[in-house]
Protein backbone atom coordinates (compact mmCIF):
# COMPACT_ATOMS: atom_id res chain seq x y z
CA UNK A 1 0.00 0.00 0.00
CA UNK A 2 1.38 3.42 -0.97
CA UNK A 3 2.51 5.77 1.78
CA UNK A 4 0.80 9.17 1.98
CA UNK A 5 2.36 10.67 5.13
CA UNK A 6 5.53 10.00 7.08
CA UNK A 7 5.93 11.31 10.61
CA UNK A 8 9.67 11.18 11.33
CA UNK A 9 11.13 11.52 14.85
CA UNK A 10 8.69 14.23 15.94
CA UNK A 11 9.34 15.88 19.30
CA UNK A 12 7.57 18.91 20.75
CA UNK A 13 8.65 20.96 23.76
CA UNK A 14 6.83 23.96 25.23
CA UNK A 15 8.24 26.61 27.54
CA UNK A 16 6.18 26.86 30.75
CA UNK A 17 7.67 29.68 32.80
CA UNK A 18 11.13 28.57 33.89
CA UNK A 19 10.69 24.96 32.84
CA UNK A 20 10.39 23.06 29.60
CA UNK A 21 7.57 20.58 29.08
CA UNK A 22 8.14 17.87 26.49
CA UNK A 23 4.78 16.81 25.01
CA UNK A 24 6.00 14.52 22.23
CA UNK A 25 9.16 12.39 22.21
CA UNK A 26 10.63 10.97 19.01
CA UNK A 27 7.32 9.88 17.43
CA UNK A 28 7.55 8.08 14.08
CA UNK A 29 4.91 6.33 11.95
CA UNK A 30 3.47 6.23 8.43
CA UNK A 31 -0.07 6.72 7.11
CA UNK A 32 -1.00 4.88 3.93
CA UNK A 33 -3.36 6.07 1.24
CA UNK A 34 -7.02 5.21 1.95
CA UNK A 35 -6.14 4.07 5.49
CA UNK A 36 -8.06 4.89 8.68
CA UNK A 37 -5.81 5.22 11.73
CA UNK A 38 -6.88 5.93 15.31
CA UNK A 39 -4.62 7.65 17.84
CA UNK A 40 -5.60 6.86 21.43
CA UNK A 41 -4.19 7.79 24.82
CA UNK A 42 -5.00 9.49 28.09
CA UNK A 43 -5.62 13.22 28.34
CA UNK A 44 -2.28 15.03 28.15
CA UNK A 45 -0.55 12.22 26.27
CA UNK A 46 0.09 14.47 23.24
CA UNK A 47 -2.65 13.28 20.85
CA UNK A 48 -4.06 16.67 19.88
CA UNK A 49 -0.58 18.22 19.68
CA UNK A 50 0.45 15.48 17.27
CA UNK A 51 -2.68 16.04 15.17
CA UNK A 52 -1.96 19.79 14.99
CA UNK A 53 1.60 19.09 13.83
CA UNK A 54 0.36 16.69 11.13
CA UNK A 55 -1.93 19.48 9.91
CA UNK A 56 0.81 22.16 9.97
CA UNK A 57 -1.14 24.04 12.65
CA UNK A 58 1.81 23.69 15.02
CA UNK A 59 5.51 23.19 14.36
CA UNK A 60 7.59 20.41 15.93
CA UNK A 61 10.67 21.19 17.99
CA UNK A 62 12.42 18.37 16.14
CA UNK A 63 11.56 16.00 13.31
CA UNK A 64 9.79 16.11 9.96
CA UNK A 65 6.35 15.50 8.47
CA UNK A 66 6.61 14.30 4.87
CA UNK A 67 3.33 14.49 2.94
CA UNK A 68 3.33 13.00 -0.54
CA UNK A 69 7.15 13.28 -0.61
CA UNK A 70 7.19 16.93 0.52
CA UNK A 71 8.36 18.28 3.89
CA UNK A 72 5.40 20.43 4.96
CA UNK A 73 7.58 22.57 7.23
CA UNK A 74 9.65 23.70 4.28
CA UNK A 75 6.53 25.41 2.92
CA UNK A 76 6.02 29.14 3.30
CA UNK A 77 3.04 30.30 5.41
CA UNK A 78 1.06 30.87 2.22
CA UNK A 79 1.95 27.41 0.92
CA UNK A 80 0.95 25.85 4.26
CA UNK A 81 -2.41 27.63 4.11
CA UNK A 82 -2.96 26.31 0.59
CA UNK A 83 -1.88 22.84 1.72
CA UNK A 84 -4.44 22.85 4.54
CA UNK A 85 -7.20 24.15 2.26
CA UNK A 86 -6.67 21.82 -0.69
CA UNK A 87 -5.08 18.64 0.64
CA UNK A 88 -6.31 18.32 4.24
CA UNK A 89 -9.68 18.26 5.93
CA UNK A 90 -10.30 18.93 9.64
CA UNK A 91 -13.08 17.64 11.91
CA UNK A 92 -13.31 18.58 15.59
CA UNK A 93 -15.34 17.44 18.61
CA UNK A 94 -16.97 20.85 18.54
CA UNK A 95 -18.13 21.01 14.94
CA UNK A 96 -17.22 24.73 14.55
CA UNK A 97 -19.97 25.37 12.02
CA UNK A 98 -20.79 29.02 11.39
CA UNK A 99 -24.19 29.50 13.07
CA UNK A 100 -25.44 32.23 10.74
CA UNK A 101 -24.98 30.07 7.64
CA UNK A 102 -26.96 27.08 6.34
CA UNK A 103 -25.55 23.58 6.05
CA UNK A 104 -25.03 24.17 2.33
CA UNK A 105 -23.19 27.45 2.92
CA UNK A 106 -21.01 25.95 5.66
CA UNK A 107 -19.92 23.07 3.45
CA UNK A 108 -19.28 25.33 0.45
CA UNK A 109 -17.05 27.70 2.48
CA UNK A 110 -13.66 25.98 1.81
CA UNK A 111 -14.42 26.05 -1.93
CA UNK A 112 -15.23 29.75 -1.83
CA UNK A 113 -12.04 30.42 0.14
CA UNK A 114 -10.18 28.62 -2.67
CA UNK A 115 -11.81 31.09 -5.11
CA UNK A 116 -14.06 28.52 -6.73
CA UNK A 117 -17.16 29.94 -8.38
CA UNK A 118 -20.27 30.03 -6.18
CA UNK A 119 -22.15 27.76 -8.57
CA UNK A 120 -19.42 25.13 -8.55
CA UNK A 121 -18.91 25.42 -4.78
CA UNK A 122 -22.61 24.89 -4.11
CA UNK A 123 -22.74 21.98 -6.56
CA UNK A 124 -19.89 20.22 -4.74
CA UNK A 125 -21.42 21.00 -1.33
CA UNK A 126 -24.80 19.58 -2.37
CA UNK A 127 -23.16 16.39 -3.62
CA UNK A 128 -21.32 15.88 -0.30
CA UNK A 129 -24.39 16.64 1.81
CA UNK A 130 -26.30 14.09 -0.23
CA UNK A 131 -23.49 11.56 0.31
CA UNK A 132 -23.66 12.05 4.11
CA UNK A 133 -27.45 11.70 4.11
CA UNK A 134 -28.45 15.34 4.50
CA UNK A 135 -29.91 16.16 1.09
CA UNK A 136 -33.13 17.29 2.80
CA UNK A 137 -31.34 19.58 5.27
CA UNK A 138 -29.43 21.90 2.91
CA UNK A 139 -31.12 25.09 4.05
CA UNK A 140 -31.11 24.32 7.77
CA UNK A 141 -28.80 26.31 10.03
CA UNK A 142 -26.78 24.45 12.70
CA UNK A 143 -29.24 25.29 15.49
CA UNK A 144 -31.95 23.37 13.62
CA UNK A 145 -29.79 20.23 13.26
CA UNK A 146 -29.16 17.41 15.73
CA UNK A 147 -25.67 16.79 17.11
CA UNK A 148 -25.13 13.90 14.71
CA UNK A 149 -26.36 15.96 11.77
CA UNK A 150 -24.05 18.86 12.67
CA UNK A 151 -21.10 16.48 12.81
CA UNK A 152 -22.04 15.06 9.39
CA UNK A 153 -22.11 18.60 8.01
CA UNK A 154 -18.64 19.14 9.52
CA UNK A 155 -17.39 15.95 7.84
CA UNK A 156 -18.88 17.04 4.51
CA UNK A 157 -17.12 20.40 4.89
CA UNK A 158 -13.83 18.59 5.60
CA UNK A 159 -14.23 16.53 2.42
CA UNK A 160 -15.59 19.10 -0.02
CA UNK A 161 -12.15 19.99 -1.42
CA UNK A 162 -11.47 16.27 -1.95
CA UNK A 163 -8.48 16.17 0.44
CA UNK A 164 -6.11 13.26 0.57
CA UNK A 165 -6.16 13.23 4.37
CA UNK A 166 -8.77 14.12 7.00
CA UNK A 167 -7.63 14.84 10.58
CA UNK A 168 -10.41 14.28 13.12
CA UNK A 169 -10.14 15.24 16.81
CA UNK A 170 -12.73 13.37 18.94
CA UNK A 171 -15.36 13.35 16.14
CA UNK A 172 -17.81 11.29 18.24
CA UNK A 173 -16.96 12.79 21.62
CA UNK A 174 -20.21 14.74 22.05
CA UNK A 175 -22.50 12.14 20.45
CA UNK A 176 -24.60 9.32 21.87
CA UNK A 177 -23.83 5.72 20.90
CA UNK A 178 -26.25 5.61 17.98
CA UNK A 179 -24.99 8.86 16.47
CA UNK A 180 -21.38 7.79 17.04
CA UNK A 181 -22.00 4.51 15.22
CA UNK A 182 -23.53 6.50 12.37
CA UNK A 183 -20.37 8.64 12.11
CA UNK A 184 -18.21 5.50 12.01
CA UNK A 185 -20.28 3.98 9.21
CA UNK A 186 -20.03 7.28 7.36
CA UNK A 187 -16.23 7.30 7.65
CA UNK A 188 -16.07 3.78 6.24
CA UNK A 189 -18.32 4.62 3.30
CA UNK A 190 -16.35 7.77 2.51
CA UNK A 191 -13.05 5.91 2.66
CA UNK A 192 -14.41 3.35 0.20
CA UNK A 193 -15.97 5.86 -2.19
CA UNK A 194 -13.34 8.64 -2.07
CA UNK A 195 -10.14 6.74 -1.07
CA UNK A 196 -9.53 9.35 1.64
CA UNK A 197 -7.15 8.65 4.52
CA UNK A 198 -8.30 9.46 8.05
CA UNK A 199 -6.36 10.05 11.27
CA UNK A 200 -8.81 10.02 14.18
CA UNK A 201 -7.82 11.12 17.69
CA UNK A 202 -10.30 9.54 20.09
CA UNK A 203 -10.96 8.36 23.63
CA UNK A 204 -13.58 6.00 22.17
CA UNK A 205 -11.83 2.62 22.18
CA UNK A 206 -14.78 0.97 20.42
CA UNK A 207 -14.43 3.42 17.52
CA UNK A 208 -10.64 2.98 17.43
CA UNK A 209 -10.99 -0.83 17.29
CA UNK A 210 -13.12 -0.56 14.15
CA UNK A 211 -10.52 1.43 12.19
CA UNK A 212 -7.65 -0.11 10.22
CA UNK A 213 -4.98 0.56 12.82
CA UNK A 214 -4.58 2.05 16.30
CA UNK A 215 -1.56 4.01 17.56
CA UNK A 216 -1.39 4.43 21.33
CA UNK A 217 0.47 7.39 22.84
CA UNK A 218 1.61 7.38 26.45
CA UNK A 219 3.50 10.33 27.92
CA UNK A 220 4.20 11.58 24.42
CA UNK A 221 5.82 8.37 23.23
CA UNK A 222 4.78 5.77 20.69
CA UNK A 223 6.34 2.33 20.92
CA UNK A 224 6.11 -0.78 18.79
CA UNK A 225 4.23 -2.54 21.57
CA UNK A 226 1.56 0.15 21.36
CA UNK A 227 0.83 -0.24 17.66
CA UNK A 228 -2.19 -2.42 16.99
CA UNK A 229 -3.58 -3.66 13.70
CA UNK A 230 -6.78 -5.69 13.49
CA UNK A 231 -6.64 -5.99 17.30
CA UNK A 232 -3.25 -7.74 17.16
CA UNK A 233 0.19 -6.29 17.97
CA UNK A 234 2.44 -5.82 14.96
CA UNK A 235 6.20 -5.79 14.95
CA UNK A 236 6.97 -2.57 13.17
CA UNK A 237 5.75 0.95 12.63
Amino acid sequence: MATLLQCKNISKTYQDGDRQVQVLRDVSFNINRAEQVAIVGASGSGKSTLLHILGALDKPSEGKVIFDNQDIFNFSEKQQAQFRNKRLGFVYQQHHLLPEFTALENVAMPCLIARMSKAQAYQKAKALLDKVGLAERLEHKPAALSGGERQRVAIARALVMEPQLVLADEPTGNLDDAAGEGIYKLLVSLKESLSTSFVVVTHDRSLAAKLDRTLSLKNGQLSQDNVIKNNNPVRSL
